[in-house]
């Protein structure tokens, strides 16, 4: 039975496109709704990066809000995360602690502007998540403009004084 259902977004319109489907999935079971975005961290903490990754915290959720709000009015449990790390590990270490019972991405996300089958995030947390996770295949452009995730996230990322997530 599924009752908590994860759509880990990277702030590309590709990856929204999961939203949909997420959605109708947790309408059709009953079941509540993460909403994640992993900001890249590599492994060596360096000095100030606390400080720097809570300034980031603020603008990451401006651009979740609205999303959890959109699920939120369609009557569903909906709640937003920001964490830190390598996204594909940060995604299963998620799933894992949170309970979560599917985990629902496209395979299009951070720059990836044409018809690649799998993104390196997709094909990582296919091999690592501890549950079941469903695959969208995004092969439409998701928009004219096709604003990449650092573009849509480091324009409100840059107005905080803080760099955008790395690919």
């Amino acid at each position: 039975m599924i009752k908590h259902i994860l759509v880990p977004l990277d702030g590309s319109e590709y990856s929204e496109k999961a939203l949909g489907f997420g959605a109708e999935m947790a309408r059709a079971t009953g079941a509540r709704v993460s909403l994640l975005t992993v900001i890249l961290r590599f492994g060596v903490v360096l000095p100030g990066q606390r400080q720097l990754e809570e300034s980031s915290q603020r603008p990451i959720h401006e651009y979740l809000h609205p999303l959890q709000g959109r699920l939120a009015a369609q009557g569903l449990g909906v709640t937003a995360h920001v964490d830190f790390g390598n996204p594909a590990d940060a995604i299963a270490d998620f799933a894992r602690q949170e309970n979560v019972d599917l985990i629902v991405m496209s395979t299009h996300g951070v720059g990836n502007r044409s018809t690649y089958a799998l993104g390196s995030v997709a094909l990582k947390v296919l091999q690592v998540a501890p549950c079941p996770v469903t695959m969208l295949r995004v092969v439409e452009p998701a928009s004219a403009r096709r604003a990449t995730a650092q573009e849509r996230l480091g324009s409100r990322l840059s107005t905080a004084g803080v760099e955008g997530p790395a690919p």
